[in-house]
């Protein structure tokens, strides 16, 4: 494993990780004799910082990276990349990004975003922009999802929170329609909804553009349901681990004690690649599984431009690597998003893969990606259940009590909550 300084840093070469992050965000690596001999030489590098979905008012912003790792991120193989873009690139298609911020100075977004800045304070909007259609980089193994694409950046959220109501999502996914968007990528989620952002959601569907949305949204009391992932019409993704777990363990519930609807999962853990300033960072949460999945969707639009987007969302579900408890999954619903699988289904949903066997990464530090045993689904099933029926009790009888959700990152409230969560302040 190598990594190169970001530009004005100094070179340092790196064979390891002391912290376990990096190795875990990296894909596979040497033998044990080579990585002994390397590790005794050189000094591994400190660990790569992580960038914010969200973050407290006062919290500082995120950390830049100062180095490049040229080794392969794991979710590279693991979605099975490079196989993929030799059927498509998304090359003719048109991502637009909903992020707080977006700093497109780095060497992979250079000349690739429409409308991107030179700042990000949380880092997020600079990641998932890489992670969607960045570039491929000289001494980088980073690369995007579909790095044919072209990607527009449209501002939605507290640049220094990340919170965004929902008011606002609407007007951004309204705007990203009319410039003729076929993917509208929102990587940081409201967990309120409102009548606006539904209509807004069905006015892109009706015009041809596939909206893909986190289905949670982390907070100080827990994960809550992420808007406009909810709609029936927007592809609802969650987040999985470099062993292909979901992250969010449990189901969770909405505010009308309705389970979270969970369509697809991708990966949304320990996963490196560009931040602000083109250095190397770690990135995590249901936002960056949304933007694999929405580079995924850009990729089909480009193969099948007259695909539907409800017909792309059901291709992205049904081809997508089962979950071990079934397609009704909860927690993982139709399974972890699967590329080529995608892109070698035919138009009637019948499969027409490639010759060879499926796809199945190479082993990483953590192992293969094996299925639960059967003690573990089926006891695992049953305690889904009941929690699920004491969750809705407690749910109905917060909500009675007044109970609603605290800001993420801000400190659990003591007192009366009000009953409208604040408009974001900017600047």
């Amino acid at each position: 494993m190598r990594s190169t300084p970001a530009p004005g840093a100094p070179r340092r070469r790196a064979v390891g990780r002391a912290a376990a992050a990096l190795l875990l965000a990296l894909g596979p690596v040497a033998g044990p004799a080579a990585a002994a001999a390397d590790t005794a030489a050189d000094e591994p590098p400190p660990p790569l910082p992580q960038v914010f979905e969200f973050k407290g008012e006062r919290q500082a912003c995120s950390q830049m990276g100062t180095d490049i790792v040229e080794q392969e991120p794991w979710t590279r193989a693991a979605l099975g990349l490079d196989r993929a873009h030799r059927l498509s690139t998304g090359s003719g298609t048109e991502i637009a990004l909903l992020a707080p911020e977006l700093d497109a100075t780095g060497p992979a977004l250079d000349g690739v975003v429409e409308g991107g800045g030179a700042t990000d304070c949380l880092g997020h909007g600079t990641f998932v922009a890489g992670v969607v259609a960045g570039r491929a980089v000289e001494d980088s193994g980073a690369l995007g999802v579909a790095p044919g694409a072209a990607l527009s950046f449209l501002p939605a959220g507290d640049p220094n929170t990340g919170i965004t109501p929902p008011g606002q999502l609407a007007a951004r996914i309204t705007e990203a329609t009319a410039a003729g968007a076929d993917v509208i990528l929102v990587s940081t989620a409201a967990w309120e909804n409102s009548t606006a952002l539904d209509e807004a959601v069905t006015a892109a569907a009706a015009a041809g553009t596939l909206v893909v949305a986190p289905a949670t949204v982390n907070t100080v009391r827990g994960p809550l349901a992420g808007y406009p992932g909810q709609h029936p019409e927007a592809l609802s993704v969650a987040a999985h681990d470099p062993e292909g777990a979901p992250v969010v363990a449990s189901p969770v519930l909405r505010m009308d004690g309705e389970l979270v609807r969970v369509d697809v999962l991708a990966p949304g853990d320990l996963t490196a690649g560009p931040g602000p300033g083109g250095g190397h960072v770690i990135g995590a949460g249901s936002g960056v599984a949304a933007a694999f999945a929405a580079g995924t969707a850009a990729l089909l639009a480009a193969k099948e431009p007259d695909l539907t987007p409800e017909e792309m969302r059901q291709r992205l579900m049904s081809t997508a690597y089962p979950s071990p408890s079934g397609s009704r999954d909860p927690v993982g619903g139709g399974g972890r998003v699967d590329p080529v699988a995608a892109l070698t289904t035919g138009p009637a949903g019948e499969a027409s893969h490639a010759a060879g066997d499926r796809f199945v990464p190479d082993p990483s530090p953590l192992g293969a990606l094996d299925a639960l045993p059967t003690w573990a689904v089926i006891g695992g099933g049953t305690l889904l259940i009941v929690m699920c029926v004491l969750g809705a009790a407690v749910f109905r009888n917060g909500r009675a009590r007044g109970w609603r959700p605290a800001a993420p990152g801000e400190p659990v409230p003591t007192g009366p909550v009000p009953e409208r969560v604040p408009e974001p302040r900017h600047g």
